[in-house]
């Protein structure tokens, strides 16, 4: 190659690396959303450090809608006034890209984290590590982790719980009031026999059925006992007649940020 060609050719290269270091830049009205950490806040404009450890500038409006999630599935909140966003908090957050800034529409945090924030904030300033560890547990919310698993069989069509499964039940009632914030998950099963709409109905029966025990005999609370899912046909169940296949398996869960939150 001579060395006009051979300097074309650097001069390309160069030309498209410098093309592909350039940031993208997002439309108007382009939505995102991201889940980060808190990490400063100044008037209007909140940075946010991501699990890539990377900041991101995000700006508050007087349409930005602030809701402080409570319980474990978070199902519940409440709106809050923009005082509440506080350094160290973890927070997930929806953009809208306006005039080449990134707006937020909505920020979400759960109560817990938000009392973690505050105790940190009053006791003394966050250092590095303690950011990071709650930065941890903000990626553990959501992942549950059964402590305790409990089967409960059934004769065919029948949604009665045997004299074992409620002795198991009761069992797993009793390490669930020692266990906090926990959350109690079932799934109901039937053999293969049978059309495939009237097992999905016997497989719910069996769920609900074992949730009220836990709730009625139990003593759990209803807020810790989640709806019963009804799963039809056993995956396991083969064909035919198989008396394993008609269960509700039951579990025992904790929520592992939580969890990490009360070391």
């Amino acid at each position: 190659m001579s060395s006009k060609r051979l300097y074309q050719a650097m001069r390309i290269a160069a030309l498209a690396a410098a093309l592909a270091a350039l940031p993208a830049f997002a439309a108007d009205g382009d939505k995102s959303s991201i889940k980060g950490l808190i990490t400063a806040i100044d008037g209007n404009t909140v940075t946010v450090r991501d699990s890539n450890n990377v900041d991101h500038q995000i700006t508050l409006t007087s349409a930005t809608e602030i809701k402080k999630k409570e319980g474990l599935a978070a199902v519940r909140f409440e709106r809050v006034e923009q005082s509440a966003l506080i350094a160290g908090l973890p927070i997930v957050a929806d953009l809208v890209e306006q005039g080449g800034a990134q707006q937020a529409s909505a920020i979400s945090f759960r109560s817990d984290d938000f009392r973690t924030a505050q105790q940190v904030q009053a006791g003394v300033k966050p250092t590095d590590t303690k950011v990071d560890a709650m930065g941890k547990r903000m990626d553990d919310f959501g992942k549950y982790e059964a402590i305790a698993e409990a089967e409960v069989m059934f004769a065919s069509g029948s949604t009665a719980i045997n004299a074992k499964g409620k002795s198991d039940l009761m069992a797993l009632a009793a390490k669930a009031k020692e266990t906090q914030d926990y959350a109690v998950v079932m799934q109901g099963f039937t053999d293969s026999t049978g059309d495939a709409a009237a097992n999905k109905r016997l497989s719910t029966a069996r769920a609900n059925n074992v949730a009220d025990f836990l709730q009625s005999q139990g003593g759990l609370a209803p807020g810790r006992v989640t709806a019963g899912d009804g799963m039809g046909v056993a995956p396991d169940a083969g064909s035919g007649n198989n008396a394993g296949a008609r269960k509700v398996v039951v579990k025992l869960v904790v929520d592992k940020g939580v969890a990490a939150g009360k070391k």
